[in-house]
């Protein structure tokens, strides 16, 4: 009887043994699996953030996308030689944050004015649209400091320019023509970029210089007739062309058709699309 006992003890041992074995060794491959799972998931992540850090890599200066460079290109000249009114100051504002607002990210701004000395003419050093808050990632970016980069570094810079410019006012001659194609050349790689071009010409239309002014009865046929005609290149080959007109005064103007008609032609020469023109008024 007492051999029969030990026996049975030893049994319960030896099995309470192999089971303990079996337990040890089937969790081995389990926290093998946690572990490659952890480091997928690291790897994962840190693939994610790398993609994230190319596709909003910037140029410090510009803000352009690096290296691609620019999605599209906008240039804005602002024919001012007059005062706005209060309402069309408010007006023009919004119609340029619109503009802004609009914009792909990527897109890069110039601005020019229209200025009697040529001095001024040229275009301001460029500045692309950055990443905003809408479309950063939840996952992987703040939001608070994207949008808080983008007010900081674009949009408060692109608007004091703006402002600066459209308060800006006072001139006796207005060459449009002139002071159009210096901003466009001016504009870095604008003349020869590729994709999607946008010009915006905020302006009475009231081309006044040597070149051509409709103060002296100038229009589309005379100027067509004149030497200076063979200086239109074709530098706005497909760009759109959005036109803020500005009303003033036509007196000295033989007949104020001839602005709408002048400008269509001279867009459709440079290889432009057709003018969008909307008016400032305050009435």
């Amino acid at each position: 009887m007492a051999r029969g006992k030990t026996s049975r003890r030893g049994s319960s041992r030896s099995t309470r043994g192999r089971g303990k074995s079996s337990g040890s060794g089937a969790s081995t491959p389990l926290l093998a699996l946690g572990a490659l799972a952890v480091v997928a998931a690291l790897g994962g992540a840190f693939w994610w953030s790398n993609k994230d850090a190319a596709a909003n890599a910037v140029d410090s200066q510009t803000l352009c996308p690096a290296p691609s460079g620019p999605v599209g290109m906008t240039a804005i000249l602002l024919d001012l030689t007059d005062p706005l009114s209060p309402a069309q100051h408010s007006q023009l504002m919004a119609w340029l944050e619109d503009e802004i607002d609009r914009a792909p990210r990527g897109t890069q701004f110039t601005m020019g004015v229209v200025s009697q000395d040529h001095v001024n003419w040229g275009a301001t050093d460029p500045l692309c649209k950055p990443q905003d808050a809408s479309s950063a990632n939840t996952l992987t970016q703040n939001a608070r400091l994207i949008d808080a980069r983008y007010r900081e570094r674009f949009l408060d810079p692109l608007k004091t320019r703006l402002e600066s410019m459209v308060s800006t006012s006072g001139a006796d001659r207005s060459p449009i023509m002139e002071s159009l194609q210096a901003l466009v050349s001016d504009s870095a790689g604008f003349v020869t970029f590729e994709g999607g071009r946008r010009i915006v010409v905020v302006s009475d239309l009231l081309q006044h210089s040597d070149v051509l002014s409709f103060y002296r009865g100038g229009d589309w046929e005379s100027f067509r007739s004149s030497p200076d005609y063979q200086r239109i290149g074709t530098t706005l080959d497909g760009a759109e062309v959005q036109i803020y007109q500005v009303p003033r005064p036509t007196e000295g103007v033989k007949d104020p058709a001839v602005l709408d008609d002048f400008w269509m032609k001279y867009f459709e020469r440079q290889g432009a699309h057709i003018p969008s023109v909307e008016r400032l008024g305050d009435l």
